[in-house]
């Protein structure tokens, strides 16, 4: 009996590791996170290096899109009433990040400011997730590829530091898991400097790529650098934190 009983209790153990594993990640965004075909590398978007790090039983569902914001993705898109709502269980994730589009006030159904409706638009998300006993996880967006002339650091352009507050403010108020990405790349940029912080970025002179023969200076949309940095910021931050989605990463 007790031989019997350690065999059962050995077997518990290599096995709960997949059963604690076997869930979805859903990841909710703008281009930032979006994914893209190979024609247009290196662009990408950090939803696609989410799903190297995660363990085995994992699936991660990137539905972000290019040019949405909390409001547009909730209306224009219908992602999330069709293909995740109807399939979130209990157990899984969702990480939402957006921002830099709520805050273009010429975009005119996108526009979220950061006061009103992108908390609100971010708490009907959290409380949506919530609804299916999944466990939402918001993020701060991106930081853009800006350094100050005169001190050389990094730093947030107006309105979008506005945002990255906002967001903490609706995480917290939700009592909702939170991720600072936009803090992490800053300090993270501090130290690299412009240069190293640049190749992140579809930032690059001509000949480099042969998609951009001309080259890009676009200090917003990641390179498959810049993707994979965001994710693994992402993974480090929610181990550091010993948040319920760490359980899911290597």
């Amino acid at each position: 009996m007790k031989d019997f009983m350690m065999k059962n209790f050995l077997l518990t153990l290599l096995v709960l590791p997949l059963l604690t594993a076997a869930a979805d990640i859903y990841m909710i965004g703008d281009s930032t996170m979006a994914y893209y075909q190979d024609k247009l590398h290196p662009l990408a978007g950090w939803g696609m290096a989410m799903q190297k790090y995660c363990r085995r039983g994992v699936t991660v569902h990137n539905l972000a899109r290019s040019g949405r914001s909390t409001i547009s993705y909730y209306i224009r898109t219908n992602l999330w009433q069709r293909e995740i709502m109807p399939n979130l269980k209990p157990g899984d994730f969702v990480i939402i990040q957006f921002g830099h589009n709520d805050a273009r006030q010429h975009k005119g159904i996108g526009y979220a400011p950061h006061d009103t409706l992108y908390q609100e638009y971010l708490k009907k998300y959290v409380d949506e997730t919530r609804s299916k006993g999944a466990i939402p996880v918001i993020c701060s967006q991106t930081i853009r590829c800006d350094f100050d002339k005169k001190s050389g650091k990094p730093f947030n352009r107006k309105p979008n530091d506005l945002y990255v507050a906002a967001a903490k403010k609706a995480a917290a108020d939700n009592k909702c898991d939170f991720i600072d990405l936009n803090a992490f790349a800053l300090e993270h940029f501090e130290q690299i400097g412009k240069t190293e912080a640049e190749k992140l970025y579809m930032c690059f002179p001509r000949g480099v790529y042969a998609n951009y023969p001309d080259g890009k200076g676009d200090r917003c949309h990641l390179s498959f650098r810049g993707a994979d940095f965001y994710a693994q910021a992402f993974v480090t931050l929610a181990k550091k934190q010993n948040l319920a989605i760490a359980k899911l990463f290597k």
